[in-house]
């Protein structure tokens, strides 16, 4: 039985056999990788640190006929502040649901890796979470190949400088004249301008960005449709990120 070392980042984890757990890893190496691990649930396990989620360990795993197995771990960093935050829990659980549904195992993508350290390193620091998982959703498509095209209409290349109409089916902007679908999102200069920001910012800095709530929302609508179409993504993080957004703006 082949082994192999891996950097990763603890994505999901769901119980398999008795003590055994089932977990996805986001690796520097090898892109994702779900693997078996053995006595998670007994007392004094020594791979119980790695399974928690959202933590970065040094792994140790045998190739299996079926699926890997994760035989050793070192925890590296472990960012305890994001679920023990609700909203920073709610925009990392959608940041790690978004990473493992959208990748594929054997199909590494190191600056992907080093994309989502950086921004659940910012999220656990107390960085908004709203602006750190748009980054990193957009960041996650642009590796992908699959970015929105903002800079002129994705369908006749003109330049559009003004309000613009994203579609979905389109892949980006689209001008008045090439405009096909009712059911459009406009942006202004002002999303382009946050989208930029967004963008063009390391993690660390997203914090200096103060963006309109209005216009942040309809940048987060405009990833959301976009992953939806273009990768068949439906996250289930979604929901409750809506319904905790909900809470927060009624006061509950």
């Amino acid at each position: 039985m082949r082994t192999y070392t891996a950097r990763g980042i603890t994505l999901l984890v769901r119980r398999f056999r008795g003590s055994e757990r089932i977990a996805t890893f986001y690796t520097r190496e090898q892109g994702k990788v779900e693997a078996v691990a053995s006595g998670v649930g007994k007392p004094g396990s020594k791979l119980a640190g790695a399974l928690e989620p959202f933590t970065l360990s040094d792994l140790l795993l045998a190739t299996g006929r079926n699926m890997d197995r994760l035989t050793q771990a070192q925890v590296v960093e472990a960012w305890h502040h994001i679920p023990q935050e609700v909203t920073a829990f709610g925009y990392g659980t959608w940041m790690a649901e978004l990473t493992a549904r959208a990748t594929e195992p054997g199909a590494p993508h190191p600056e992907l890796f080093e994309s989502l350290e950086r921004h659940l390193r910012a999220l656990d620091q107390g960085g908004k979470g709203a602006m750190i998982s748009a980054a990193y959703g957009f960041d996650l498509l642009d590796h992908l190949g699959l970015s929105p095209r903002l800079d002129c209409c994705a369908r006749c290349g003109q330049a559009n400088t003004g309000v613009g109409r994203y579609e979905a089916e389109a892949g980006g902007l689209v001008c008045a004249a090439c405009q096909m679908s009712h059911h459009h999102l406009a942006l202004r200069p002002g999303h382009r301008a946050l989208l930029h920001g967004l963008r063009r910012l390391v993690p660390e800095r997203l914090q200096t960005v103060k963006p309109r709530e209005a216009e942040m929302r309809q940048l987060l609508l405009l990833l959301r449709r976009h992953i939806a179409y273009h990768l068949g993504l439906t996250l289930k993080s979604d929901r409750f990120l809506s319904q905790l957004v909900g809470a927060e703006g009624s006061g509950e």
